[in-house]
Parts: structure tokens; C-alpha cells; sequence
């Protein structure tokens, strides 16, 4: 019997001498050790795109962290392959919500590159250009979703509720610490969960997405005021973008976990669930 559970254990790639002692571990560091692949690999990708903002040339940081530059580009390019992988995994299992986040990040990629905008040269229409604050071929800079009106005023209060910045930093909490939390600590959640098969990312990775931000408001809050306003601005804006393409990564690699789960019965499941 013992050695049948450290066999389930195993399909799930919980180590084996993780259970051999009497003691049973807590069910986080199990978590933690299970998937410190996928988790150094953040650590790796967080670090150090925060050191490279903080220490960096001021006029290298803007050269690629700048609109249409390297961080944008790598941030459309890992939402892309999130889609794929959700894909992927979607043929698999034929999960509606798979299906659905999928669509969402192959929204997010093309919305990150403009729909290919400055690639193809076309012209923005008239009629999104009166409305688009950056005067792009995209969704997320329309006056109403941005941070900004039109004349460059900062939004304030209920308004910054439908920035597409704020949205997606509530859907990341949500989705990457509330659910799995609520999934495990909370019976009739769980059972919802599995009942709707809803998706549950680990909460090991999915805290990344908070850490991501609490880093990206320290380094804006180091950084020098400089005698050139524009300047400054210019490395201070560059932060956001960083930020939005680690939290790329990291929407990649749980999309990477679905995938590599995809032949086990994960849905509606936190990972600390997959061996009960």
C-alpha cells in the first residue's frame, strides 16, 4: 500500500524519498520541491530583468525597454507560445477554459505587437486613432482601457478600475494565488472546481506574479530624479514593460505545467490535490 502511494506520487513528479519518512512534509514544500524546475527558471528570468532595470545604462534600459523594442517583442512572443501550449493541451483534454485562456493570450500577444502594425506598415484607421491614446492598431490603448485621457491626464479613482494594466494585475491574482488557495483550503470551492474543470495553476508559480509587481514598485521608487525630465520619464516607463514580460514568462510556464500534466486528471485540482 505505501509503496502504491509513493508510486502516485511519482506519476506526478513528487519525489519518491519526499514521503519515506514518517513525518509527513508540509504540502507547500512538497509543492515547492516537485516544481522547482519551473520555479528557478522564474527566479532566473525575474532577477535578472530587475537587476538588469536597476543597474543598467539609464539609455540602455530605454533602448529595450521602450515601446516596440526587446521586452515588448519577448512579451508578445511568450504569450504566444502560452498559446500554443494551452492549444495543445486543449486537444487533450477539450476543456472550455483551456479553450477560452488560450484565445485571451493569442489576444494578448497580438495586442502587444500592434497586430503586427510597425511590421506591415499599415496605417491606423481613423476611427480607432481619434480613440487609441498612442494612436495604435490595438485595444488596450483606447482612451477607456489606458491610463491616460486623450490630453495625456492621469487617470484617477473608479476610472483606473477599467485600465487594461489594472485588469490584468487583478485576473493574475486572481487566477495565480486566489483560486489555487481557495481550491485547496476551502472543500465545497474544491468541489465547484473539479466539478467545472476549471484550469488551477500552482500557487508556487502563480505567487511570482505578485513578487513580479512588488518588485517592479521598488525599482521605480529607487530610481534617481534626474535633471532631464524626459529622460527620466523615458527609464521610468521602461519598468512597466519589463514587468509585463515577466509576467509573460510566467503565464508561460503555467501554461508549460498544464501542457507537461496534460495525460493526468488535473482539472478543477490544485497541485497539492493531484495525489489525493
Amino acid at each position: 500500500m505505501f509503496q502504491g502511494k509513493i508510486k502516485q506520487r511519482e506519476e506526478f513528479g513528487i519525489p519518491s524519498d519526499v514521503t519515506s519518512s514518517n513525518k509527513q512534509p508540509n504540502a507547500y514544500l512538497i509543492e515547492i520541491r516537485s516544481l522547482s524546475n519551473y520555479i528557478i527558471s522564474i527566479l532566473i528570468v525575474l532577477l535578472s530583468s530587475y537587476l538588469f532595470y536597476n543597474f543598467a545604462n539609464g539609455d540602455t534600459v530605454i533602448a529595450w525597454g521602450r515601446e516596440d523594442s526587446f521586452f515588448e517583442w519577448l512579451t508578445g512572443l511568450f504569450y504566444f507560445i502560452s498559446f500554443v501550449l494551452l492549444l495543445l493541451t486543449y486537444k487533450k483534454k477539450w476543456n472550455i477554459f483551456l479553450l477560452l485562456l488560450s484565445l485571451v493570450l493569442l489576444f494578448g500577444a497580438g495586442e502587444e505587437i500592434s497586430w503586427g502594425q510597425r511590421v506591415f506598415g499599415f496605417a491606423t484607421p481613423e476611427e480607432i486613432n481619434k480613440l487609441n491614446v498612442q494612436h495604435e492598431f490595438n485595444i488596450h490603448n483606447l482612451v477607456v482601457f489606458n491610463g491616460k485621457y486623450m490630453n495625456g491626464e492621469l487617470k484617477s479613482g473608479l476610472a483606473r478600475f477599467l485600465e487594461m494594466d489594472m485588469l490584468f494585475k487583478l485576473f493574475t491574482i486572481v487566477f495565480g494565488l486566489v483560486l489555487p488557495f481557495c481550491v485547496y483550503h476551502f472543500k465545497f470551492i474544491s468541489i465547484l472546481a473539479q466539478k467545472v474543470k476549471v484550469p488551477v495553476p500552482p500557487i508556487s508559480i502563480g505567487i511570482f506574479f505578485a513578487i513580479s509587481w512588488i518588485c517592479l514598485k521598488l525599482s521605480l521608487s529607487a530610481i534617481p530624479m534626474e535633471k532631464d525630465i524626459r529622460h527620466y520619464w523615458r527609464v521610468y516607463m521602461a519598468g512597466p514593460e519589463i514587468a509585463e514580460f515577466i509576467g509573460s514568462y510566467i503565464m508561460a510556464i503555467i501554461c508549460l505545467y498544464f501542457y507537461n500534466y496534460r495525460n493526468k486528471n488535473i482539472m478543477g485540482k490544485d497541485f497539492k490535490q493531484l495525489n489525493t
